[in-house]
């Protein structure tokens, strides 16, 4: 555009004569590009309502680039767009309609819902469509990310939008209109007053429509007042039983987004009162769809609400053949929870499943659930190549450790110390350093007894350091039970150790030591020596 023509517009669009409106109207119906984009960014830059409408009848042939133009002109043009909408013209309807989309002018929903209201009006069906339109975009805006460069306030917009909505869900016996009980349940939030009186009675006539919208729509603003909803002291018990309903994936997702962090005692209180999910169930859009972190959350979540045991262990059950190793993991732990034969079985199941960590989570519960050769079962996997496992295995037997059998060694007679000795030494890992810490103590009878526990329970080898220590010992009587005991590790450094005390000052001592070094060339002549290489090896 040359620089005068330019100055030309400038003058006139700033002009507050109202003969400029004219001029424009004119100059508008020219063809000449620089003449017709000049004038639309002129009328557009004035507060001119004719001049406005002229535009808007124009809208459908505008180009992209004109289009833009008009983006100048938001916030001045809602006189127009409000005539506009309400014009029986309508090709200016629809013009104005695709304009208040555009522009996100929510400040028309009242005019629009008086027009959607209208029975009489050609435009009452569009007028509807557009209120859902905004209303979605007004949801987006409320309950997703910010967009700074609007600077309107989302929450006032919403209770501005909200009042108009109110009014028509009173006037819904009249207009029969759903699609605005729909708009209005999208914003109405779970704090809305109107809203929780409609759902807590089902006569209302907005009743059906609400619980309608809430099955079925996908708006942010819906799916966020049914997750919000567990939060809420007193939760409608209709809102609950839609939400077990919902099988469709997005809500469903976050539902266990919503879930999967700490359940507060408000929700839990509230997902103990469903007692079934839709989407609880195989096939398609079921539970048998979700990845590992899935799994894992949705065993959450139903362990949290009211869900009977026996959907619950279909659950796991289907979980602990088909999931993912953690999932399973999870899926076993759970059934700590659920006591029967049904829950008994699955864990028989489970402690052979594949990966150890499920194998270890079923050994921990196999005892307190009374399964008939749990003792045998805990026995065969004390030996288990996986530390998991052992780990596991210790834990569900915590009566047989070190430090109990060293409680009641005196009370129990030689067959029960070996047989208790045998199975304390496979579960607790404490067992040598016991043994040894106990041969240390200056109590004799303690000293005495931790050398007799050595033999008694096979350990010589593992403690024969103590041992040989021992045999150096102040009391002879010490040193002859550490002589005789250390017969059962055959090395080349215990028998050095016997040959010198052989030559002790006492008599016992000696007797024992060359008892000991008998033994040892017995062995030797029999060549069995079943323990020295295991010895060795320590050494």
């Amino acid at each position: 555009m040359t620089t005068g023509l330019a100055t030309t517009f400038e003058i006139l669009a700033a002009s507050r004569n109202d003969a400029t409106n004219t001029v424009l109207l004119t100059a508008l119906e020219r063809t000449d590009g620089e003449v017709y984009e000049g004038t639309l960014k002129a009328i557009i830059a004035r507060r001119s309502k004719k001049g406005h409408l002229a535009v808007l009848q124009r809208w459908h042939r505008l180009s992209s680039q004109q289009r833009e133009y008009l983006q100048e002109g938001r916030g001045r043009m809602s006189g127009a767009l409000r005539d506009a909408v309400l014009n029986e013209d309508g090709q200016l309807f629809a013009n104005a309609c695709e304009l208040v989309e555009h522009f996100k002018e929510f400040d028309l929903v009242s005019t629009l819902v008086t027009l959607a209201e209208n029975q009489k009006s050609k435009h009452a069906e569009a007028a509807t469509e557009l209120v859902l339109r905004l209303v979605g975009q007004l949801s987006e805006m409320v309950y997703g990310k910010r967009d700074y460069e609007d600077r309107r306030d989302p929450q006032s917009l919403c209770r501005f939008v909200l009042e108009s909505l109110e009014r028509s869900v009173e006037r819904f016996r009249t207009h029969k209109r759903s699609e605005l009980i729909e708009a209005f349940v999208i914003l109405g939030g779970p704090s809305n007053n109107t809203l929780r009186q409609i759902l807590d009675d089902p006569h209302h006539p907005c009743y059906l429509t609400v619980i309608n919208v809430m099955t079925n729509s996908q708006c942010t603003g819906v799916l966020k007042f049914l997750l919000q909803s567990l939060q809420n002291e007193h939760a409608s018990l209709n809102v609950l039983n839609v939400i077990s309903k919902r099988d469709d994936s997005k809500f469903v997702n976050l539902l266990l987004d919503y879930t999967s962090e700490e359940i507060s005692a408000k929700m839990a209180k509230n997902l103990s009162r469903i007692n079934s999910f839709a989407w609880l169930r195989m096939g398609q859009r079921g539970y048998d769809s979700f990845d590992e972190r899935d799994q894992i959350r949705c065993i959450k979540l139903v362990a949290a609400s009211g869900v009977k045991p026996d959907a619950f262990l279909d659950l796991l059950d289907s979980i602990l053949h088909f999931g993912e190793p953690t999932a399973r993991w999870v899926a076993c732990d759970a059934l700590a929870s659920i006591p029967g034969d049904r829950g008994n079985h699955l864990v028989l199941n489970a402690i052979e499943d594949r990966d150890p960590n499920v194998q270890a989570a079923a050994t921990r519960q196999i005892r307190d659930r009374h399964v008939p050769g749990a003792m045998a079962l805990l026995l065969e996997k004390i030996n288990s190549p996986h530390e998991a496992v052992r780990q596991a295995t210790c834990e569900a037997l915590p009566e047989f450790s070190f430090a109990n059998f060293l409680a009641g060694f005196e009370g129990l007679n030689d067959d029960v110390r070996r047989t208790t000795g045998s199975l304390v030494k496979r579960v607790d890992p404490e067992t040598v350093p016991g043994i040894l810490a106990e041969m240390k103590l200056k109590a004799r009878n303690r000293r005495l007894r931790a050398v007799e526990m050595a033999e008694i329970m096979e350990l010589v080898p593992e403690v024969f350091e103590g041992l040989l220590t021992l045999l150096e010992d102040d009391d002879h009587v010490i040193r002859a039970a550490a002589a005789d005991a250390l017969q059962f590790c055959p090395t080349a450094q215990v028998q050095e150790a016997l040959r010198y005390a052989a030559n002790d000052k006492n008599c016992s001592v000696q007797e024992a030591a060359k008892g000991s070094l008998a033994t040892f060339d017995k062995l030797s002549a029999q060549n069995t020596f079943p323990m020295a290489e295991t010895a060795e090896g320590q050494q």
